[in-house]
């Protein structure tokens, strides 16, 4: 029995974590069945965006299974596997040509807030949690900090990371962990505002420009520079910059060539 439920709501892929009773915990099939919808979002023509959230209304994602019985948890090491599976998840999610979402209807927390981290966009209830209580287990948040420290500043990763100690939806908004923080009986309304916005766009701009965010990103400054400087007659060449400027100049909404 899938342990993620799958669904369309108009551009939207939504990718729902369905294991409430278990705080919506990562394990091994929870995890691949991420990577699979994320996947299956990105070569889909009638997508634009990934929506990631969880059951219920008390917790997002509250990180790895900690059960002592529990089998295919993200802490276990397989010799025989090349790659734990939250780095594939993240893998997937950065080379994603669609938009990805949190929708972040409770706590967040270790992988969960990872998780939350490691999407373009993220918008939460406000009464919900996040944090990094790996420490007081005796552990780290490692397959998270990557996400993290290119979020977040370096001293909130590092107080978040060295105390374990959770902070609010309005926190976790002022320090860039969400994009805003809105009353749980909004989520949803800002969720489909949000998807409607991003689906109004050129569908081969976003993919352009997705790649080109995170590669320019990772480059050094006159890098990024000469990388942009290449990209942008192809982009400006394609069939959706052709109509993007006709219907600037005739005065009507574009409709975009590619899908």
């Amino acid at each position: 029995m899938s342990e993620v439920l799958k669904e369309q709501r108009g551009a939207a892929l939504w990718l729902t974590i369905d294991r409430e009773e278990k705080r919506n915990a990562l394990d091994d099939a929870v995890l691949h069945e991420l990577i699979a919808g994320v996947e299956e979002a990105g070569r889909r023509d009638d997508i634009r965006a990934v929506v990631i959230t969880g059951a219920g209304a008390k917790v997002f994602c509250a990180g790895g299974n900690l059960k002592s019985d529990a089998e295919g948890d993200p802490f276990r090491v397989d010799p025989n596997r090349l790659d734990n599976p939250v780095a594939t998840l993240f893998r997937a999610m950065e080379n994603a040509p669609v938009a990805t979402i949190a929708r972040v209807n409770g706590h967040a927390l270790g992988g969960g807030f990872g998780l939350v981290c490691a999407c373009d966009f993220a918008i939460a209830a406000d009464h919900a949690r996040f944090g990094t209580p790996e420490i007081t287990l005796g552990l780290f948040p490692l397959m998270i900090l990557p996400a993290m420290l290119r979020t977040l500043s370096r001293r909130d990763v590092v107080r978040l990371s060295m105390t374990g100690k959770p902070v609010p939806a309005s926190e976790a908004a002022a320090m860039g962990a969400v994009s805003e923080a809105v009353p749980a009986a909004e989520l949803d309304s800002r969720i489909d505002d949000l998807v409607k916005a991003l689906a109004g766009g050129a569908p081969t701009a976003m993919r352009f420009g997705r790649r080109a965010l995170n590669t320019i990103a990772a480059m050094p400054y006159l890098d990024g520079i000469e990388y942009a400087q290449r990209v942008l007659p192809l982009l400006s060449r394609t069939d959706d910059a052709v109509e993007g400027f006709k219907a600037f100049n005739e005065k009507r909404q574009p409709n975009w060539v590619t899908s």
